[in-house]
């Protein structure tokens, strides 16, 4: 518990950490919000300035910022005029969450499918699939992403190229974000097999003989499963923060797509708010990871 309650902590400093971070970046970048491709009299720009208090001290706009993102009043977005930055992530966010995690479900899946023919599949085809996971993981989600529009897409027509209007749609940017980390996943699935099946426990289970389902499912799969268990966290975290590419490129209404033009606009509470939101479920997402680690495997633990 108390192991819970420090990383609880942690996570705070964190986030406290990114609001800083965050908060000066966007405040020491040379000009304003309201200067980029405007041409606005003085008096006009002295009036923008003033009513988001942007005129005011470094230090109070730090401290004004941080007591309405604590009252959860997050301000409104400078472009989208009169629309709070809670209701542009509310409409956003389930988007980009579906993305997410349809990702991770199929590339968890595939890559422990691939990892698997790797580890005990035939010579032949664990040696043609080892080449071929080697090719996804330096594969780019853009690079992927502009492939399965042309060939599945615009050539073949079997699959909407944008937005995200039903399963169809969802189709290829999922397959774009998921297929290089499943052919990380698989490589580390069946190196963390190839070390079982040179460990002594699994050998006392073939001597004792086991029958090869058994032995298979309990003394090899499950106990090679704890160095996928420990990716699942930075997985997650990698397929939230991955989607501003995918959304971007697929024009899907989501927050990455959303973060990413928040920054072009240097729309700052859009900036903060995502970006906030964004740190939540990371931290979240890695600490579910190394609980469930820590659930699995005993040593860890003892660390």
């Amino acid at each position: 518990m108390s192991r819970l309650i420090r990383r609880l902590l942690s996570s705070v400093v964190l986030l406290w950490a990114v609001y800083s971070l965050t908060f000066l970046l966007t405040r020491f970048a040379p000009g304003n919000p309201f200067s980029e491709g405007r041409h606005l009299p003085p008096d006009v720009m002295a009036n923008l300035l003033k009513t988001y208090h942007l005129d005011r001290p470094l230090w109070e706009q730090y401290l004004l910022t941080l007591g309405q993102m604590l009252s959860g009043n997050w301000g409104t977005s400078y472009k989208a005029t009169g629309i709070p930055v809670s209701e542009i992530i509310s409409q956003t966010l389930p988007v980009s969450l579906t993305l997410g995690v349809l990702a991770f479900l199929v590339s968890l899946l595939l890559g422990l499918l691939l990892g698997l023919l790797i580890g005990i599949g035939p010579r032949t085809l664990s040696r043609i699939l080892r080449y071929g996971t080697t090719l996804l993981v330096g594969l780019p989600s853009f690079l992927l992403a502009a492939v399965l529009i042309e060939v599945l897409g615009l050539r073949a027509g079997l699959f909407p190229v944008a937005l995200w209007e039903g399963w169809r749609s969802a189709v290829l940017p999922v397959a774009a974000l998921a297929i290089a980390p499943a052919g990380y996943l698989a490589r580390v699935f069946a190196a963390s097999m190839e070390e079982t099946l040179e460990s002594p426990f699994y050998r006392t289970s073939l001597a004792n003989g086991i029958l090869p389902a058994r032995r298979i499912l309990f003394h090899l799969i499950l106990p090679s499963l704890n160095a996928v268990l420990a990716l699942i966290g930075p997985l997650a975290a990698a397929f939230l923060t991955g989607s501003f590419v995918v959304e971007t490129v697929f024009a899907i209404p989501g927050m990455g797509r959303v973060f990413v033009l928040s920054v072009m606009n240097r729309d700052y509470p859009l900036i903060m708010g995502t970006t906030l939101v964004y740190t939540v479920f990371l931290t979240v997402a890695i600490l579910v990871g190394d609980l469930l680690q820590e659930g699995v495997d005993p040593r860890v633990r003892a660390l």
